[in-house]
Order: structure tokens, then C-alpha cells, then sequence
């Protein structure tokens, strides 16, 4: 019998295996397809692997304000198996990590028989306790009511062997818009589809509203307030839809399907376990347990907050649990990421959900055009948000260059609630994007 059995190896799964093998605990990890799970093998990796191809373009098309007259051609073929390199290389590393854990890495799907029990290839293999980190798939939106291999989800855009030259992404959530400003980089003529008023839903409103306008003028189309009604499939992708109360056709050669993740519950014995959940995903409490004392669940499986690095340490948390130990992990204050042109990163409440709570806050703001190293780099678009509220940062929000570093000069004035006073005071070094941040706090004393 194992201490524990986790079935996914993805981020959740597999850090949770590692940090729990050096603790001396017995681990099998059981995993239907690739270890890394989505975020290494069909997300994250490849998507910023892709990403960083279409920054080095950006940087490029720039060249001639820097003095540099500079000629290239984009080879598809190279930045696709630079990204299965990248993604290879990472996955060897994570077996190696597990070899060397002696973490029993069981290749299957994984059933819950009972609560002690998983099969795997008409194997059964048991353990005290049981952590379901089986992950989510994208959405499918059927009411289309039709099946084209031109219709296609993020991981199979990530597996394309030829750039389309028209795509249509339907949905402006985090995938769809990292997905439209990668390929139009590629070269490719991108439109979004975006059923809300703004795209990026979730994140602060006039961050969100920004970013619209930087993609618009960089030759995105974007359409919300839209609803797609229909799509037909004939000599090319015909997109019909409703926008803003008018009838619109967008011709393309293949489209995105990005609107949603869902939680993978299906056929894993939760039904005879009588583990609770519904189709939002399974319902734990804070750390993580299900209702069935012995078997916790984390990441996208629950349907909350869906980011590898949250069930990284949804992971640690269960594992604390099951030591008795305790922690100071805030699940409220998660940093979050978005790889577009600029990048927009964010932490804590947005000023829309702070005036629905009612608290009475002060908003410091510094721009990128007011700092001297972005002028000096060219990289003057967007700024940094920082919202307050009885002297303490609650919420953060940063559109510019390099935003998903930035962020994280927030993260220990939020965690420990330093006084926005005693903020101002740390020195920042001069000249980096840094000032940019110590400007928004300032901004705050006035």
C-alpha cells in the first residue's frame, strides 16, 4: 500500500509527488497520456515557446527605430520543432525528477474503485490516501451543430504543421487572446469573437480596455458583444455571426474554438466512491479535501481558479494536511498572466470588485511613457494600477513590457499588508522598470 496514489501528472500531480517523496511518503503516480499534463504538452510551454518567437518578431518590426535596417523571414517549420524541443526537454526532466524521487510512475487511465483504491490497466493499487488531479479539456461548443477539422481547439492550433493565413478565435478569454496575438505576430490576419463588452472579462476593466485598443491597432479585429450563430464548411470557413444587433459573415481558413475549460470528471469512479461534484467540478474545502476524508482533489479538476501554478500549490496545501503541518498559502492572492502585446499581469481585486465590496479605495497610477528605461527601450505603452484601501494594496494591475515580472514586486506588500508609507520608502534602482512601481505607490500619498 502507498501513502499516496495521485492520478495526473501534471503540474499539480507530479510537484505534489516530488515535495511529498522528500517528506520519506511512498508515491504512485498514474497518468493516462504525457507527464507535464496540459500545461507542458498542449498549453503553457509550447504557447510561450510559440511566444517568444513572436516577441523576437515584435522586437524586430522595431529594428528601424533603433538605427538597425533589418530583413527576415519567418521559418514555421524551426519555431515548431524549437517548441517540441523545449517541450521534450522539460518532460525528460520531470521523469528524471521522479526516477530519482523513486516516484512509481504507473502509464493509464485511473478509475477510483473505492476509497483507498484506484485500477489502472486492470490493475488495482491502494494507499491511504488518494489526490485526484486529473486536470480539464477545453469546451466544445455544440450548438454549432456541425464537425470540421477546421474547427479546432487550442492544442490542436499548437499542432498545426502549416500557418493558416485567415483564423478566427472564438472566445477573448486568456487562451484566445494569447492565441490571436501570437499568430497575427506569425503573420496570420486574426479576428476575435467576444460575447461580453470587453475582451479578458475577469481582469480590471480599464487594463482590459487597453490592451482592446493596443491589439486593434496592431491589426486585430476584435468583435464583441458578439455571438457566433453559425459555421459552414465548404470551399473556404464561413463564420456567421450576430454583432452589436447586426448580421456579419468573417471568411477564414480555420478557427479557434477558446471559450472555456471544463473539469475532467468523467469515468473516474467518482459516482461509486460518492465523491460530490457537479459539472463546474469537484467540491473540496480549504485544504482541499473532498467529502470523502481521504481523497482531496486540486487544480482545474475543481473548477476554481485554472492556473498550473494553483494546483501547484493546492498540492503543497493537501500535502501540509495530510502531515498536520500549516501553511500561509493565500489562495485569494494569486498572481495571474496573460502573454499578449503588452503583457497584462494582475494580483488581488480589480477596482470593479472592490467598489462591489464597498470599500472606500485610492487608485496610484505611474505610466511606462513617464519611466526613463521603457522610453529608453521603445516599450512605453500601458502603466501600473495599484489599488488601496486603509493604507494596504489590495490589487494590482500592470499592462506594459515585461508585466508578468513586474507583478511579482507586489506580491509580498499584499501577502504581508505592508503600509503603503513604509512602501514608499524602499529604494528602487535607477534607471529600471522597477520606478515604475515605486511612481503608482506614490501616487497614493497624495
Amino acid at each position: 500500500m502507498y501513502d499516496i496514489i495521485i492520478l495526473g501528472a501534471g503540474p499539480g500531480g507530479y510537484e505534489l509527488a516530488l515535495e511529498a517523496s522528500k517528506k520519506g511518503l511512498s508515491i504512485a503516480l498514474i497518468e493516462a497520456d504525457e507527464v507535464g499534463g496540459t500545461c507542458l504538452n498542449y498549453g503553457c510551454i509550447p504557447t510561450k515557446t510559440y511566444y517568444q518567437n513572436a516577441k523576437f518578431i515584435n522586437e524586430l518590426n522595431k529594428s528601424e527605430q533603433l538605427g538597425i535596417d533589418v530583413q527576415y523571414t519567418f521559418d514555421f517549420n524551426k519555431a515548431i520543432n524549437r517548441k517540441e524541443k523545449v517541450v521534450s526537454s522539460l518532460k525528460e526532466g520531470i521523469k528524471f525528477l521522479l526516477t530519482k524521487a523513486k516516484v512509481d510512475l504507473i502509464q493509464g487511465f485511473g478509475r477510483l474503485v473505492d476509497s483507498h483504491s484506484v485500477i489502472v490497466n486492470n490493475t488495482t493499487y491502494q494507499a491511504k490516501y488518494i489526490v485526484i488531479a486529473t486536470g480539464s479539456s477545453s469546451v466544445e461548443l455544440k450548438l454549432l451543430g456541425f464537425d470540421s477539422q477546421n474547427v479546432i481547439s487550442s492544442q490542436q492550433l499548437l499542432a498545426l504543421k502549416e500557418l493558416p493565413k485567415r483564423l478566427v478565435v472564438i472566445g477573448g478569454g486568456v487562451i484566445g487572446i494569447e492565441m490571436a496575438s501570437i499568430f497575427h505576430r506569425f503573420g496570420c490576419d486574426v479576428e476575435v469573437i467576444e460575447m461580453c463588452e470587453q475582451i479578458l472579462p475577469t481582469v480590471d476593466q480599464e487594463i482590459a480596455k487597453r490592451l482592446q485598443a493596443y491589439l486593434k491597432q496592431q491589426g486585430i479585429k476584435i468583435h464583441t458583444k458578439s455571438t457566433v450563430v453559425e459555421i459552414e464548411d465548404h470551399q473556404e470557413v464561413i463564420v456567421k455571426l450576430i454583432s452589436k444587433e447586426k448580421e456579419m459573415i468573417i471568411p477564414c481558413d480555420k478557427v479557434l474554438l477558446s471559450v472555456g475549460r471544463k473539469p475532467n470528471v468523467s469515468n473516474i469512479g467518482l459516482d461509486e466512491v460518492g465523491i460530490t461534484y457537479s459539472k463546474k467540478g469537484i467540491l473540496v474545502n480549504e485544504n482541499f479535501q473532498t467529502n470523502v476524508p481521504n481523497i482531496y482533489a486540486i487544480g482545474d479538476v475543481t473548477g476554481k481558479m485554472m492556473l498550473a501554478h494553483v494546483a501547484t500549490y493546492n498540492g503543497y496545501r493537501v500535502l501540509h494536511h495530510i502531515l498536520q503541518e500549516t501553511d500561509t498559502i493565500r489562495f485569494d492572492l494569486v498572481p495571474s498572466c496573460v502573454f499578449t502585446f503588452p503583457e497584462v499581469a494582475s494580483i488581488g481585486m480589480t477596482e470593479e470588485e472592490a467598489k462591489e465590496k464597498g470599500f472606500d479605495i485610492t487608485i496610484g497610477k505611474a505610466y511606462y511613457r513617464a519611466n526613463g528605461k521603457a522610453v529608453s527601450m521603445n516599450e512605453t505603452d500601458g502603466f501600473i494600477k495599484i489599488i488601496a484601501c486603509d493604507e494596504r494594496i489590495i490589487g494590482v494591475h500592470i499592462i506594459g513590457y515585461e508585466a508578468s515580472v513586474l507583478i511579482h514586486e507586489a506580491l509580498p506588500l499584499v501577502n504581508e499588508e505592508i503600509k503603503i508609507a513604509c512602501a514608499c520608502d524602499y529604494i528602487h534602482a535607477h534607471p529600471t522598470l522597477s520606478e515604475i512601481f515605486a511612481s503608482a505607490l506614490k501616487e497614493l500619498k497624495k
